[in-house]
């Protein structure tokens, strides 16, 4: 896809968005799954139900400019989930099990925000109806407070420990 407008880098970005979205779905359970604690396993279980919501939003979000929702695969993303496939492959310990899972997910929060700041900037540029905006304005808010969760477990565990 040979960008040109404006347009194109929203269409580019919503579809990388969308395709994030679905594999974030696994990316979770995956991390879940090699938690070592119950605590963090449940972070990233309990996050399965606002991911599934932005992935509704992101689809309404196409249906509002006329086109059907479609993946587009990222490097990014497909690092961050290598980056999984290594860290479940090697990391025994657990304590750096729960420092690496969370550590993921972090990255991938703020991937998640990256992307979605670009969105909302390119939907006002572009000048699409405040629901597209909206949309995007609700998934960046639970991205935030899911890495915020993380970050305050990062910093309880450093304090006592």
């Amino acid at each position: 896809m040979t960008i040109r407008t404006q347009r194109d880098m929203f269409e580019r970005e919503l579809q990388k968005l969308y395709h994030a979205e679905v594999e974030i779905l696994d990316l979770h359970g995956d991390l879940s799954e090699a938690a070592a604690s119950e605590e963090i396993s449940d972070l990233f279980r309990g996050h399965k139900e606002d991911t599934v919501a932005q992935i509704h939003r992101i689809e309404s979000i196409f249906e509002l400019i006329g086109e059907e929702p479609t993946e587009r695969g990222s490097p990014i993303m497909e690092g961050l989930l290598a980056e999984k496939d290594e860290f479940v492959a090697e990391v025994a310990d657990d304590d750096l099990r729960d420092l690496d899972a969370i550590s993921i997910g972090m990255i991938n929060e703020r991937l998640e925000i990256t992307l979605l700041d670009r969105l909302i900037l390119l939907a006002r540029e572009l000048d699409l109806p405040e629901e597209v905006v909206q949309q995007f304005t609700e998934n960046r808010d639970e991205a935030q407070a899911a890495l915020d969760r993380m970050q305050t477990f990062v910093a309880e565990t450093r304090s006592s420990g």
